[in-house]
């Protein structure tokens, strides 16, 4: 980790990283014995918008558990060019598969909001990992559903338009339970982020903005978005 940006949490933080790992779903139904464990030489950071926690090629550090923030996972071409492979955010995890294999980071991570982490000692990790079953088959599943994400976005990328990647984003932005024609969101990221998360160049991606606004369905408004009619955006492009 870029350690310049890192401030460790005081020596009471114990109690409150038990308290965080019992309420994730990650963990749920986990005994007590075991989170104890988890938690030991665990330790609370926080990073400002913008920190490195590691770069492609860095050997295997920890595992991570973002408790507020958002953090980006992307990924540089043999050009330079950085690729945005995962968007994720509070109660999220990274760097399981570099600790699982023991071989070096395959992306970077990087903060793209004010964050506050949960750092799991991976020599804990993988203790855990080979002598309790429980956690073995809940990281297992996990690393599964992960991988299962991965493919769906490969798949999307390979056969859904530049129009279709981002009326499908937009709409999956819309909270659970939230229902209703007209729809207010606000943009996770900056638009350059989500355009290569969605495999668009930043003007590709603006292009496609406007042509959805210039149809009725949607006003932008920097990083607001008002969707006027979510059934009609669903079809676009019809």
């Amino acid at each position: 980790m870029d350690t310049n940006f890192v401030s460790q949490a005081g020596s009471g933080s114990q109690s409150s990283t038990v308290r965080f790992l019992h309420r994730l779903p990650l963990f749920e139904g986990l005994d007590r014995d075991t989170i104890m464990r988890l938690a030991r030489g665990a330790s609370e950071v926080r990073l400002p918008a913008g920190s490195v926690v590691f770069r492609q090629g860095d050997p295997p550090g920890a595992l991570y558990i973002i408790v507020a923030g958002q953090m980006k996972l992307s990924l540089q071409t043999a050009r330079g060019d950085e690729k945005v492979i995962e968007l994720i955010g509070r109660d999220e995890n990274f760097g399981a598969v570099a600790v699982f294999l023991g071989e070096r980071q395959t992306l970077t991570a990087e903060t793209i909001a004010d964050s506050v982490l949960v750092q799991l000692c991976k020599n804990r990790v993988l203790e855990e990992l080979e002598h309790n079953p429980a956690f073995s088959c809940r990281m297992l599943r996990e690393v599964c559903q992960r991988l299962q994400q991965r493919t769906r976005d490969f798949e999307n990328c390979m056969v859904l338009n530049g129009a279709q990647r981002v009326t499908g984003f937009l709409l999956s932005q819309i909270p659970d339970g939230v229902n209703g024609k007209s729809v207010a969101v606000t943009l996770p990221a900056k638009k350059g982020i989500i355009a290569s998360r969605l495999n668009l160049t930043h003007e590709h991606f603006s292009r496609i903005l406007h042509e959805i606004q210039a149809a009725g369905l949607i006003e932008v408004r920097g990083r607001e978005i008002h969707m006027i009619d979510v059934g009609r955006l669903r079809a676009f492009p019809g």
